[in-house]
């Protein structure tokens, strides 16, 4: 899992823990249960050192990125500030956890006694690496990160297991980018002129469509099911290089050039993507109707204290770096 706020925005909500994580419910101390609305049971909880694992972790990150002048940032019309909302979300993300621990636990997705072994090992591994003052900051043991590290893989254990069957067969026919750039303009007349300059004339694209388009002459990466349907199903039938016919789109006029008719890299992402929405959708199958009938929240005073206005001196920010390289498999 990344907290980092994509393309530098400076508030964004983390991505849901259904995507990748699920957890165990393993022996913690002073836990408390939590009530479900639908009905309650007595479940583990976290403790606030448990909790300051992450909450230490995505502080720094943050830090790092943005200096700690970001906690001054107010978020919404109330007044809360960023630390606020941070708390908030790691609370939501380890109330997800203890969700999908449950889940797991009823499906039979354990983990095993070597399992186990690794997980203590990386624990220690971690412990290690902490400062003395990233201890004072977070206030864990080894057993509190070997508890958080051992849930993390669970859920990961339990997302490989409703996914990994998956025979999604995507082509790349299907997940096909290419690059295009055009030429746009309201006149049928002009359209007609600068087509016979470049296809009969031999005139450049590029520089006809600096020179003529009324739109910008950007190049343009299109993906399958994107775009208007006649613009999309006339670019993708071009050979690289080849120049389309005058299209009529909403009373505009384009000449379309395929430039580059495979991006590797980018059909290689984009189905990449595509298989994850058909993970994610196979999940939600199983998750949603469980959450709707166990929706837990921790009532427990710690979260409503915490506040990241005090002098920071830790630095430790790896809790999950840590863990995918030590099981990439369940990442």
């Amino acid at each position: 899992m990344n907290f980092f706020i994509n393309n530098k925005k400076i508030i964004k909500k983390y991505i849901l823990l259904v995507t990748i994580l699920v957890v165990s419910s393993l022996s913690m101390s002073a836990c408390k249960g939590i009530e479900l609305e639908n009905k309650t049971e007595q479940v583990e909880g976290y403790s606030q050192s448990e909790a300051m694992i992450l909450l230490v972790n995505e502080r720094n990150r943050y830090e790092k990125a943005y200096t700690s002048d970001i906690w001054k940032l107010v978020v919404d019309d109330s007044g809360n500030t960023f630390d606020k909302l941070l708390v908030q979300n790691v609370k939501s993300y380890m109330e997800q956890i203890k969700l999908l621990c449950m889940l797991a636990e009823e499906r039979g997705i354990t983990v095993n006694s070597q399992e186990r072994d690794e997980i203590r090992k990386l624990s220690e591994k971690y412990m290690a690496s902490l400062t003395e003052a990233d201890l004072n900051a977070i206030g864990c043991s080894s057993d509190d990160i070997q508890d958080v590290y051992t849930d993390y893989y669970q859920a990961n254990k339990l997302i490989h297991s409703l996914t990994e069957a998956i025979d999604s067969d995507i082509s790349d026919s299907e997940a096909k980018v290419i690059k295009v750039q055009q030429i746009v303009t309201s006149s049928l007349k002009k359209a007609k002129a600068i087509l016979k300059k470049i296809k009969i004339d031999n005139s450049d694209f590029e520089t006809m469509a600096t020179r003529y388009s009324e739109f910008e002459n950007a190049e343009i990466v299109l993906e399958r099911g994107k775009g208007d349907g006649l613009y999309e199903n006339t670019a993708f039938s071009l050979d690289e290089g080849e120049v389309s016919n005058i299209l009529v789109i909403d009373g505009m006029f384009y000449i379309i050039k395929c430039t580059d008719g495979y991006d590797e890299e980018a059909t290689l992402k984009r189905k990449e993507s595509l298989q994850n929405a058909i993970n994610n959708k196979t999940f939600q199958e199983a998750y949603a109707p469980y959450k709707q009938d166990h929706n837990i929240s921790f009532s427990d005073k710690f979260w409503k204290e915490i506040s990241f206005t005090d002098e920071n001196l830790s630095t430790t920010d790896n809790f999950f770096d840590m863990y995918r390289e030590e099981f990439p498999e369940y990442s």
